[in-house]
């Protein structure tokens, strides 16, 4: 089949999900066609072919540091510029199924044009609800204007799409909920899932005298508690078992960095983000995998950074919301990790407190959340989920 990706971003020197799917697509002898946003200086007035796979950029301005208002405006401008390159690079093709995540939802307008000229499956990988998100944390009034604005352009989306893959079970009975409109076989879960690599030596020994390394990697915004985060790491200054090691970048990095130069806290360090082999290299070396979400949330998120905690068998504490099943997943379904609500203080410190005092569990939870892994939330899954989808 012939497979059109419309990306916000997309980057070959980036370990996403996205660049693992679309690798894995065309491994599988499917023809690949990205059209995709970049802010890192990709030449877009050329095609990118690498095998199979054919990328068109699309120069958007950085949205990683820009304040709301100027990303909302960015956003805005996404979708009549990518619709602009797919007509430049690819209008002459026969397209099987146009394949899209959230964000962004201000792809809506260009679904049915593309719909009309291709007559191909438009499928919707959610991956984020707007703009309730955005009401969770207060970045948004509910029922305000631009509210109102943002959740016409939602409707439409799922409107426009013919396939709506959902990342969770509690994420699809959110949709179902809340969005009755939706034909109930238009949903169906399209988990986050990743590229299996081969296992990984230990490097890290056990050694009862040393700290355990608490690490957060990937993007540090509003929707990952920072504050939360560094609230507990403060109660723990005097706690010597246990450090934190963030490494990341966004909006609350210079909020860390103030608290850093504030507190002088001998538990956290902070490094800028590193690219892919230094990041695997440091998380390698690392005991647990934080993944934290907002208290505040009421949709149910599923971050995809703990697959690359269970891709290297490092047992997972996820500090999170009580919307999301992520808690579901690490203490009772994979049996990887811990779980604490991301707005209890004195149940994070306890937390961190069990899990050092029991070291000798790790290398088991890390083996579950492995297995788990591979055996759920494989590439090859996605694959076969839209090779199935583009026969509708």
């Amino acid at each position: 089949m012939k497979v059109l990706c419309l990306f916000q971003k997309f980057s070959f020197s980036s370990s996403t999900i996205y660049l693992d799917l679309v690798e894995a697509l065309a491994e599988a002898g499917h023809e690949v066609l990205i059209a995709a946003g970049t802010s890192e200086g990709q030449d877009d007035t050329k095609l990118d072919i690498r095998g199979n796979i054919r990328t068109a950029y699309v120069t958007l301005p950085d949205q990683f540091h820009a304040d709301k208002i100027r990303k909302g405006l960015i956003q805005l401008t996404i979708g009549r510029k990518i619709l602009r390159t797919v007509k430049r690079f690819f209008w002459d093709e026969k397209i099987d199924i146009i394949i899209y995540p959230t964000p962004p939802i201000t792809l809506a307008g260009i679904l049915k044009p593309l719909k009309r000229h291709y007559n191909a499956v438009n499928y919707l990988m959610l991956k984020d609800i707007f703009p309730q998100n955005a009401v969770d944390l207060k970045m948004m009034g509910d029922g305000g204007l631009l509210h109102r604005y943002f959740r016409q352009m939602e409707r439409k989306l799922y409107r426009d799409s013919d396939v709506i893959g959902c990342m969770s079970d509690a994420n699809l009975r959110y949709i179902r909920e809340k969005e009755s409109y939706i034909p109930s076989d238009k949903l169906e879960i399209f988990p986050n899932t990743v590229r299996i690599l081969p296992e990984q030596a230990e490097t890290v020994e056990e050694d009862d005298k040393k700290p355990v390394t608490f690490m957060f990697g990937g993007n540090l915004g509003r929707p990952q508690a920072v504050d939360f985060l560094l609230e507990g790491i403060k109660a723990l200054k005097d706690f010597e078992d246990a450090r934190f090691l963030f490494i990341g970048d966004g909006t609350e990095a210079g909020r860390i960095r103030e608290f850093i130069d504030k507190e002088k806290p001998r538990n956290l360090v902070l490094e800028q983000q590193l690219p892919r082999d230094e990041y695997e290299k440091r998380l390698a070396e690392a005991d647990i995998g934080i993944v934290s979400l907002s208290p505040d949330f009421t949709i149910p998120n599923y971050p995809s950074r703990i697959l690359s905690y269970m891709q290297l068998a490092k047992p997972v504490f996820a500090v999170t919301d009580r919307a999301t099943d992520i808690h579901a997943l690490v203490t009772y379904e994979a049996r990887c990790g811990w779980w604490c609500a991301s707005d209890d203080v004195e149940g994070f410190c306890n937390t961190v407190k069990k899990i050092t005092a029991d070291r000798a569990q790790f290398r088991e939870l890390g083996r579950n959340g492995r297995n788990y892994l591979t055996e759920h939330f494989d590439v090859k899954r996605s694959v076969k989920l839209l090779e199935e989808a583009a026969k509708r």
